[in-house]
């Protein structure tokens, strides 16, 4: 049963929400260098992004039941673990997280536990996740801008930088889930769930796909002072490349690491 509990948190999925608060963290860490304390937003993080897709398993059981590539990912779906099982697990890692998150600062705290109220509220009935516009904005909040921005706390302060750069995550974070619901499309409509490319249509949810990848990739650059002439050659070469825009944005997202690093 443990297996299946493990293998419930999804948290080889979840690596990239994991570096988006090492990225914030980084960030920060120059201004606050103390590595016991780095090392508890790590593991909290961790325990974050497990419990988001652990709890989501949970409530995901009707629509990967009929989808045999995420039925395959979820444990409780596949018989391995049972609901209640499931449910406590999810219960015990959001708990653990928020325990290490009570050991460093009250805003760090208050950031971190925000996140599990919108990661629970996306997952569990009525649930964010099946409400047209609210699915995508939640999503955005509590799987992109936040983790950044917990991490990115880290010294105490959010400046002007970190807030564009976490702004970006939140518009990327809209395109991913999108994405992830176009990927769904045919088993959220069998579920009878109203996602937002259901009451969009899949047509223009793939354009905003690309207009939130966009605007992603504008700010990143903006904060790097690159001139926006270099978004539209960019744009127009990766737009019907998902593989090729998460490159081009973990490519900048790289450099702004780089460039904190080296203090530029």
């Amino acid at each position: 049963m443990l297996r299946a509990m493990i293998k419930n948190t999804r948290i080889i999925d979840g690596k990239s929400f994991v570096g988006m608060g090492l990225l914030g963290l980084v960030m920060s860490f120059k201004y606050n260098p103390d590595f016991k304390d780095a090392v508890l937003v790590l593991i909290s993080l961790i325990l974050y992004v497990a419990y988001a897709f652990a709890i989501n398993n949970c409530f995901d059981v009707d629509t990967d039941l009929v989808n045999p590539q995420k039925r395959d990912k979820n444990p409780i779906a596949s018989g391995e673990l049972t609901f209640k099982n499931g449910v406590i697990s999810s219960a015990v890692i959001g708990l653990l997280g928020i325990l290490f998150a009570t050991f460093l600062g009250y805003g760090e705290l208050i950031i971190y536990v925000s996140m599990v109220i919108l990661a629970t509220l996306y997952s569990v009935p009525p649930r964010l996740k099946a409400q047209p516009i609210l699915d995508v904005v939640s999503h955005g909040v509590f799987f992109g801008a936040m983790p950044f921005f917990y991490g990115a706390y880290f010294d105490g302060i959010l400046t002007k930088y970190e807030i564009v750069i976490g702004s970006a995550l939140l518009f990327y974070s809209f395109a991913m889930e999108l994405r992830n619901h176009l990927e769904d499309y045919e088993s959220d409509l069998a579920a009878n769930l109203k996602t937002t490319p259901i009451v969009i249509g899949k047509t223009l949810s793939e354009k905003l796909v690309v207009v939130f990848s966009g605007i992603s990739i504008a700010l990143l650059l903006a904060a790097l002072n690159i001139p926006f002439g270099a978004l539209g050659i960019m744009i127009v070469g990766v737009r019907a490349n998902y593989k090729a825009l998460d490159a081009v944005v973990i490519f900048l997202l790289a450099l702004h690491a780089l460039r904190t690093l080296l203090g530029a």
